[in-house]
């Protein structure tokens, strides 16, 4: 029984899992050795001590390669475990504000916001505003472009704010350091 949401990975055949009568063999160096006997080829493999994985099973004959398959299963986790690690993953932090915005709280999310850029984070900034604040718009558009000077150094904007009803929003991104 499986559970939701796992994979099944699909792994190559191996030796007797091989369902094919005839196979174009390769060895372990990647030179074709030619068409062979499923029998044969497994005769060579067990000779050479390594096994028959089949590379290329839509192929007509299927393509079988020579190789030691505990050791390809190793290297195929390794180097999926060293692109994970050197994936880097940005996220987008939200912060929200309003227009009426005390200095002490401005100056709180100011280092919040700076915190997620040193982190690498993509940072929206969104600001409200409320009932007759919309027609003042062009002051929210000021505290936008404060945030902007007051984060020269650590992060610039991606583009110009853009105004939605009753939103202004911003999204900044850390700068790559050298």
């Amino acid at each position: 029984m499986l559970r939701k949401g796992v994979k099944i990975k699909q792994l190559p055949k191996v030796n007797r899992d091989i369902r094919s009568q005839h196979v174009k063999l390769v060895d372990e160096k990647g030179v074709v050795l030619g068409e062979f006997n499923i029998r044969q080829a497994m005769a060579i493999a067990r000779q050479k001590g390594l096994d028959l994985v089949e590379v290329a099973p839509k192929a007509r004959p299927p393509v079988c390669k020579l190789m030691d398959f505990g050791r390809y299963l190793y290297e195929k986790k390794r180097q999926e475990r060293q692109s994970r690690r050197h994936q880097h993953r940005t996220s987008a932090r939200g912060m929200r504000l309003s227009l009426k915005i005390s200095e002490h709280d401005y100056q709180v999310k100011l280092n919040k916001i700076k915190e997620f850029l040193m982190d690498g984070d993509r940072v929206k900034v969104t600001l409200r505003l409320r009932g007759r604040e919309v027609l003042h718009s062009h002051l929210g558009l000021k505290l936008i472009e404060r945030i902007a000077s007051d984060l020269e150094g650590l992060g610039k904007q991606e583009s110009e704010p853009k105004q939605e009803n009753n939103l202004i929003n911003a999204t900044f991104l850390p700068v790559k350091k050298k």
